[in-house]
């Protein structure tokens, strides 16, 4: 279970040979190329148990050492590539720009995500999917331990045995879970004994108790929220009790107005996270749910075995540690579209009054919606990376785009990728969806199609697909369309939606024409002009 995981690796410390003997279960899914100029091996001996955590089955293969890094065994089809750099076997001032020349070489033959980790001395690398992992951090906890030149002759490295097993956690939680998952998306807290020590129904909201550790954790939490995370409350509390306890405690970092949602009842905690993931429009898989009790816990695998389980500790800091390397808690950037994302949230409450209340045409002039399709814009390509690894539910292929190979895809004349942006009187939501199509013969294969799950559900989510298909084909002056699509563990919204509208399009290439309604929607179109690029 990963609860006993959680225990292994965070609330003991574990010992290195302890990490050594761990094995994996995992189905090895991914491959990760490492090429090094001094030893990654004791690395990949200790990182199995923190792989596991993070539900990552990885397999590592080796390039030769090579002080050079020539990277002439490159294999194109790793997922992840690890550049392992000792900077002390190069002269000053030489080094960096070798480096640079290199890795950007490296880029133009590699399109997926490429982690250097140097040693000796950082280098920065300001190129599309090259993320630096600087070890600064572990060098400053350990001190004079950070190195063991005396083990040298026998490990390979510089490094200290300490210092490796480091970097497995923060490789094996942080890095890899990053480049190669999508991010989690929710953070749902209980409160009592969680968030606080006490009880709030018997001690009341003045006399619950704000330790040292539950402020840290609850400090961190803001941090979370803050870089895009949806932070809510899944409670056994009368709902006033909950509400009051945020208005009189001035003391916890923690503010009402932190929370996207508040669900506190009587009611079991499966049900509460099901409004939840309803009114965040995100699958539960989607979500960290952190409890105190094991009981809830167990309860919430049973009914919701997709949600990611988090046991909070009677230590509010050690649970504020566990958040820290919980996979899919760390983000390598934050973007804008993580500040749209949540005021968008707040106002699908709003637009869903709208619908309930209105006919299908008046909610839509009621709302005043603008929607936009811009084909190959190469300022949108890292956004549209972003999306396309975060999407699950309506994603038609799983391709997992990098920023470099939808820049190269945009620039190559051979691809039309369309941008699909949206925004209305409530909130703009920024890029919502994205389509890439490509000419073969007479026909546009739509070779991927991923709408974010907040987009849908506002009536319009066959103008956004359909719309942005059109485009494809209009950007090519082509008549048929040949939708790809490969079926995953969660995209069952994209197959019923192909069912309805494309079913014929799944099969062969066919007939497709679309009219986008512009009576209702504002529309515009950049990139294309009646079947003519605008350039």
């Amino acid at each position: 279970m990963k609860l006993d995981l959680q225990r292994m690796l965070f609330e003991t410390k574990p010992k290195r040979l302890e990490l050594i003997k761990y094995t994996s279960n995992l189905e090895k899914q991914y491959k990760v190329q490492v090429f090094r100029n001094h030893s990654f091996e004791l690395v990949e001996h200790t990182i199995s148990a923190y792989l596991d955590y993070a539900e990552l089955g990885v397999s590592f293969t080796y390039g030769g050492y090579d002080d050079s890094f020539s990277f002439f065994e490159l294999d194109n089809t790793a997922d992840l590539i690890i550049v392992w750099i000792d900077m002390t076997r190069y002269m000053d001032g030489v080094v960096e720009s070798l480096l640079a020349d290199r890795l950007k070489k490296l880029r133009s033959k590699y399109a997926k995500p490429i982690l250097v980790v140097p040693f000796g001395k950082n280098i920065d690398i300001d190129v599309h999917g090259i993320v630096v992992y600087k070890l600064d951090a572990i060098s400053k906890e350990l001190g004079n331990g950070f190195t063991d030149e005396r083990a040298k002759a026998v490990t390979g490295t510089s490094l200290s045995r300490e210092a490796l097993m480091l970097i497995s956690k923060e490789l094996g939680t942080r890095y890899l879970p990053s480049l190669l998952l999508p991010n989690l998306k929710a953070i749902v807290v209980d409160l009592d004994n969680t968030l606080y020590s006490g009880v709030l129904g018997e001690d009341g909201p003045l006399s619950v108790i704000l330790t040292d550790g539950h402020k840290a954790l609850q400090q961190y939490l803001k941090e979370l929220s803050d870089k895009g995370f949806f932070l809510c409350v899944a409670s056994k509390n009368d709902q006033s009790d909950v509400e009051q306890l945020f208005e009189l405690r001035s003391d916890f970092p923690l503010k009402r107005d932190d929370f996207t949602i508040i669900c506190s009842s009587w009611d079991p905690k499966s049900e509460s996270m099901k409004k939840i993931s309803s009114y965040l429009n995100i699958d539960p898989s989607s979500i960290a749910f952190v409890d105190d009790n094991i009981g809830e816990l167990s309860a919430m695998e049973i009914a919701l075995p997709s949600v990611h389980l988090i046991h909070a500790n009677e230590d509010g800091l050690v649970t504020r540690n566990i958040l820290e390397y919980y996979p899919g808690l760390f983000k390598l950037s934050v973007t804008s579209d993580d500040f749209i994302r949540k005021n968008d949230v707040r106002a699908n409450a709003l637009r869903l009054q709208l619908k309930e209340t209105s006919s299908h045409a008046d909610y839509l002039k009621s709302l005043e919606m603008k929607i936009c399709y811009a084909v190959n814009d190469l300022g949108q390509a890292a956004r549209v990376s972003e999306l396309a690894n975060k999407t699950n539910q309506f994603i038609f292929n799983y391709k997992r785009y990098t920023t470099q190979q939808i820049e190269s895809m945009m620039s190559s004349g051979d691809y039309a990728i369309v941008t699909v942006s949206l925004s209305d009187r409530l909130s703009d939501s920024g890029i919502i969806g994205a389509c890439a199509g490509k000419k073969i013969d007479d026909y546009a294969a739509i070779e991927e199609c991923f709408v974010s799950c907040r987009a849908l559900g506002r009536g319009i989510d066959e103008v956004i697909v359909l719309g942005a298909i059109q485009s494809v084909l209009d950007y090519f002056r082509a008549k048929r369309a040949f939708v790809q699509y490969k079926q995953g563990p969660r995209n069952t919204p994209a197959l019923r939606f192909i069912q309805s509208f494309l079913e014929e399009h799944a099969i062969q290439p066919a007939q497709f024409s679309y009219a986008i309604p512009d009576d209702t929607i504002k529309v515009e179109r950049r990139g294309i002009i009646d079947g003519r690029t605008d350039l």
